[in-house]
């Protein structure tokens, strides 16, 4: 357990991150953090924040709970990094939420985290209880039960030589070990989704019935895995939305991503950024949509598809590439 009544003084840069709260939509308070070392960085551009598109798909998934009568007391966020992303479920469930349970493989990300968040929790009224560990198992082992649980885990297997200290490689590599003891089977393995197969068998530990898992998801695979993936795991499948986002931290993601292509012989599905944003920016697309599926927004970008190895040699070259950015919901069975 994170040592919550120690130093509450974070060493770190300060990040205002009131833009994010007023570009989404979300009435807040100036809202500011101190970004450590070890968290996974705050980029000024909002659209190159995965923290951006939580704060879209979860203002989104409310909606849809105000439609069937679903109330969040309950929550769970799983690699919550600097706290963004929990700031962000604070000012958007505020008006049912009780419980904000925030987890890390490392405890002193946590103790930032939790400062981070804490005053605007606490402005609601609500707990904030940060559990170290991997996917949803410390809040297994904590005894809790919640109504709705996040992620966006990291998808690819680290080789050993990653600092994992740090937060770019920490948001994007994964000890294998983490996921290989929940066996998912190669089908999975083969598109860099073993860490989502674990993450979503943990969820079902943890989730009351008829609760939500989300997770939060480049599309860089064929997406008829993600429902297969879903049920697989006993959950009922809803897309909530689809977004496109340039590919950060993305000489590490390419390299990583192609290692897989030529290790089972399969194709990851990037895009050339700039056109794929030129193009859905003319259709009249907002980032982070619900009016179209994903399928249908790799049908729009299909022209400026690569691989991830394609990918690699344009960024060398000092080409941007993007990938689509998805919010799944599965319904506990």
């Amino acid at each position: 357990m994170p040592n919550l009544e120690g130093k509450r003084t974070l060493e770190g840069k300060k990040k205002d991150i009131t833009s994010l709260f007023a570009e989404t939509g979300i009435t807040s308070d100036p809202v500011s953090i101190i970004e450590t070392e070890g968290m996974y960085p705050y980029k000024d551009n909002l659209e190159e924040n995965w923290a951006f598109f939580t704060a879209v798909g979860m203002k989104r998934l409310k909606q849809i709970f105000d439609k069937e009568g679903y109330k969040v007391k309950d929550l769970g966020i799983v690699g919550i990094g600097s706290g963004v992303e929990g700031i962000s479920v604070v000012y958007i469930f505020k008006d049912t939420l009780k419980k904000l349970i925030v987890t890390d493989i490392d405890s002193e990300i946590l103790n930032g985290t939790v400062v981070n968040i804490g005053s605007s929790a606490k402005k609601f009224g609500i707990e904030v209880v940060p559990l170290v560990g991997s996917f949803c198992e410390p809040i297994e082992k904590s005894g809790s039960i919640v109504d709705l649980v996040h992620a966006n885990v990291p998808n690819l297997p680290s080789s050993g030589t990653e600092d994992l200290s740090m937060g770019a490689e920490k948001g994007t590599f994964l000890p294998v070990q983490l996921y290989e003891k929940y066996n998912p089977s190669e089908k999975y393995l083969s598109y860099a989704m073993g860490s989502q197969f674990a993450y979503l068998q943990s969820a079902r530990k943890i989730l009351r019935s008829g609760g939500t898992v989300i997770t939060e998801l480049g599309g860089r695979m064929p997406l008829n895995l993600i429902p297969e993936l879903f049920n697989e795991c006993d959950f009922d499948f809803q897309e909530v939305y689809v977004g496109f986002k340039e590919q950060t931290e993305a000489l590490i993601d390419f390299e990583g991503y192609h290692k897989i292509e030529k290790q089972y012989g399969v194709s990851f599905e990037f895009y050339l950024f700039e056109e794929s944003k030129k193009v859905l920016t003319e259709m009249g697309y907002t980032n982070g949509t619900s009016t179209l599926s994903g399928d249908e927004m790799k049908k729009i970008l299909e022209p400026y598809k690569v691989s991830a190895g394609k990918a690699l040699e344009l960024y060398k070259q000092g080409i941007a590439g993007g990938h689509t950015v998805h919010l799944f919901r599965g319904v506990k069975r």
